[in-house]
């Protein structure tokens, strides 16, 4: 059961489709972990980070990225009920993500059923309470350094779910079983949802050559 729900607008947010603005995305929250003036602004921009950088290798939506625990996570394995669907969740985590994201909980020494993106804490009859960052603040920290890095679009939180599908069918995926991550109903649903229009097939096309491998083809 998912903790909390959280309701906002839609946006008509779009993928990231270019490497090179992928990697100045990740750039923009490393420089500001690295030139972090206190520890207490260290821990926000790698929860940042960590934040964009899970949520472009699960496709979770915001509500269910948002309210990950570390117990979640901490054995690799995901097994989440979407709070939008009712659906479940199960997959086997990639292991440099698992690895990556156990550095991050080692190093904020963050207790098992932790949120991994904790916000402001909270007192509720004199308790006090670290609840996650809300949507709005999720929306607030990737829409922000999209924009510091140029990006002419507009990007979200649910960017990161839509570049996690656009990236991996561009890596060759098939769209079928990305189809099931995002428990679509058909392809077709798929495919528009990370926007991968007439210029990606275009692209596919200039890029596709069949011919004898290997052999001379001098005739």
């Amino acid at each position: 059961m998912r903790r909390i729900k959280y309701f906002a607008g839609q946006h008509e947010t779009k993928p990231i489709k270019d490497q090179r603005e992928l990697d100045a995305l990740y750039g923009y929250f490393l420089n500001h972990i690295r030139d972090a003036k206190t520890d207490c602004k260290r821990y926000q921009w790698e929860r940042n980070y960590m934040l964009v950088h899970i949520g472009l290798n699960t496709a979770f939506r915001a509500e269910d990225l948002l309210q990950l625990r570390v117990v979640d996570v901490e054995k690799g394995y995901m097994s989440i009920k979407e709070n939008k669907t009712g659906k479940m969740q199960n997959f086997r985590m990639n292991k440099q993500l698992h690895e990556d994201i156990l550095e991050y909980i080692n190093k904020y020494n963050l207790g098992k059923y932790d949120y991994l993106f904790r916000g402001q804490k909270k007192y509720v009859d004199d308790k006090a309470y670290i609840y996650p960052i809300n949507r709005q603040m999720g929306y607030k920290i990737v829409s922000a350094a999209a924009e510091a890095i140029g990006i002419p679009y507009t990007f979200g939180l649910h960017s990161l779910r839509k570049t996690f599908g656009y990236q991996y069918i561009k890596k060759g995926g098939k769209t079928l079983t990305l189809m099931k991550m995002y428990n679509h109903a058909s392809p077709d649903v798929t495919l528009r949802y990370v926007c991968w229009g007439k210029e990606d097939a275009e692209h596919d096309r200039e890029a596709m050559y069949i011919g004898p491998k290997g052999m001379n083809r001098k005739r």
